[in-house]
């Protein structure tokens, strides 16, 4: 798991937790009468309102990213002599197909955040490039590097050898709900 879903996933999960622990408190020492009925639909609505606030949390870490492409419908692929920037780039349901081989990476470190709701991620980074992923799926296949997952709730993290060293370093992001993430690095 990685340290954004960890630390999103942890205040999320403890102000759910704490939020039954009060509500059954409440039940068993008879300052408010809720009934096991009332418990039930409590949890799901405090499921629901912990989900929101996760996906609001979410939502406030990519906006740190300055660039932003997003589309509900259809495929995202990159363009000849694309200069990258950090950005996020989103669909709804299709695909995002970067191939980074012939694009203008800056000096530094560059961070991209892709993310497809249903669909798949295909990426192709040049050789040479520090490449640090962090990929996660909620159902579907993940090859990072040759790095191969498939199931239910993948997340994994991978870094190139020398990742700090290298002049030009991608930071890339990667998420699906349902679909498949890959991502390819030229040998050289």
């Amino acid at each position: 798991m990685t340290s954004r879903l960890r630390d999103v996933l942890s205040v999320t999960i403890g102000a759910y937790l704490c939020a039954m622990g009060l509500l059954l408190f409440a039940d068993e020492s008879g300052w408010l009468q809720i009934g096991a009925r009332g418990l039930v639909e409590a949890g799901f609505g405090l499921f629901f309102i912990a989900l929101g606030v996760l996906v609001i949390l979410a939502e406030a870490r990519a906006r740190r990213v300055r660039r932003r492409l997003s589309q509900t419908f259809g495929h995202i692929r990159s363009a000849e002599g694309w200069s990258v920037e950090d950005g996020v780039l989103r669909t709804v349901f299709g695909d995002i197909d970067l191939d980074l081989r012939e694009a203008n990476l800056p000096l530094g470190e560059t961070a991209l955040t892709l993310l497809v709701w249903v669909g798949a991620i295909r990426l192709r980074v040049p050789h040479g490039v520090g490449l640090e992923v962090e990929a996660q799926t909620f159902v579907g296949t993940v090859d990072v590097l040759g790095r191969h997952e498939e199931g239910l709730v993948r997340d994994i993290l991978v870094r190139t050898d020398g990742y700090e060293q290298q002049e030009r370093r991608l930071h890339v992001r990667i998420s699906t709900v349902i679909g498949e993430l890959e991502v390819v690095q030229d040998q050289g």
